[in-house]
C-alpha cells in the first residue's frame, strides 16, 4: 500500500482545523486535503516554515520510509526564506524525488510560487472562484478557498469543508500522478 507523505506548512498541517486546533506541536489534523486523498498518511509539514525547510523535511522523512512512497507537496510564500521566488527549492526537492523514482504532485497556497521557469507537470492548480473575486492564474489552495469564500478560522485558515472540497478536486491528478501505475 503506497504511503503519502505530505510536505507543507499550516495548510497541509492542519492549522486551526478541529482534530489539530492549535496547528503545533499538538499534532497535525488528519481532515487536511493530502490526508483525505491518501489511505496511509505521513504528514512532514509544520506551521509557518518556508519553503527550504519544506523541501528538507521531505527528504528526512524520505529517508527513514522504505515501503512505497509517493510525495504531495503543497510550497508556501517565498518571502518567508526572504526570497522573491523559491525555484531552487522546488527544483532541488524535485530532482531529488524524480532521482529517486519517487512519484509526487506538487501544488501551492500562493500562486507567487509561480514564476514560468518551472515544470509544471506534475503540479495541481485550483479552478477559477466566483467573479469578482478572481485572482490572477493559475490558483493554490488558499486562494482557491479564499475566492470561494469557504469558512476560515480566526487565522485565516481553510476549514474542514475547504479541505473536503479540495481533495475532490484533487483526486483525478493524484490519481494521476502519485498512485502506482498498474503494470
Amino acid at each position: 500500500m503506497t504511503t503519502v507523505v505530505a510536505g507543507g506548512d499550516s495548510f497541509v498541517w492542519g492549522s486551526e482545523l478541529a482534530d489539530s486546533p492549535h496547528g503545533g506541536p499538538d499534532g497535525y489534523s488528519k481532515n487536511t486535503f493530502p490526508a483525505l486523498l491518501a489511505t496511509n498518511y505521513v504528514c512532514a509539514a509544520y506551521p509557518g516554515i518556508g519553503n527550504r525547510e519544506i523541501g528538507l523535511r521531505v527528504r528526512e522523512y524520505l529517508n527513514w520510509m522504505r515501503n512505497d512512497v509517493a510525495v504531495v507537496v503543497c510550497w508556501t510564500w517565498p518571502t518567508r526564506d526572504n526570497q522573491t521566488d523559491s525555484d531552487r527549492d522546488i527544483t532541488s526537492l524535485q530532482e531529488y524525488l524524480e532521482f529517486h523514482d519517487y512519484r509526487y504532485m506538487f501544488l501551492c497556497a500562493d500562486n507567487c510560487v509561480v514564476t514560468g521557469q518551472l515544470d509544471y507537470s506534475n503540479w495541481f492548480f485550483f479552478p477559477p472562484g466566483e467573479p469578482p473575486h478572481q485572482v490572477s492564474t493559475p490558483r493554490g489552495f488558499y486562494q482557491w478557498a479564499r475566492e470561494n469564500k469557504y469558512l476560515c478560522g480566526t487565522d485565516n485558515h481553510p476549514l474542514e469543508q475547504a479541505h473536503q472540497d479540495a481533495a475532490r478536486l484533487m483526486q483525478e491528478k493524484f490519481n494521476e500522478l502519485v498512485k502506482k501505475p498498474v503494470q
